[in-house]
């Protein structure tokens, strides 16, 4: 159990997994200020509309990277739970 969170540690996944959800959360919040600041010009709407558009069609790819429990098994997620993943205690 430890090995498995030092892997994830020292490969970073926990920081990719929050930076990638703040990502989304700014490419989200950038295409709602965007449509609600009334662009007048139509460039300025078109990139709103594909930001927010881009925020939804990647959410569902988002929370399936977010809930992976460790990401350096990646065969042994779709197959095993966490506990059944971590061993005995």
């Amino acid at each position: 159990m430890k090995q498995l969170r030092n892997t994830e540690w020292r490969r970073g996944y926990p920081i990719k997994k929050n930076l990638a959800l703040c990502a989304w959360g700014l490419m989200a919040l950038a295409g709602f200020a965007g449509i609600l600041a009334r662009p007048e010009n139509i460039p300025s709407l078109a990139s709103c509309v594909l930001a927010l558009a881009g925020a939804v069609l990647s959410l569902p790819h988002l929370l399936g990277y977010y809930r992976t429990t460790y990401q350096c098994l990646p065969a042994l997620n779709r197959r095993l739970t966490k506990k059944e993943q971590e061993g005995p205690k």
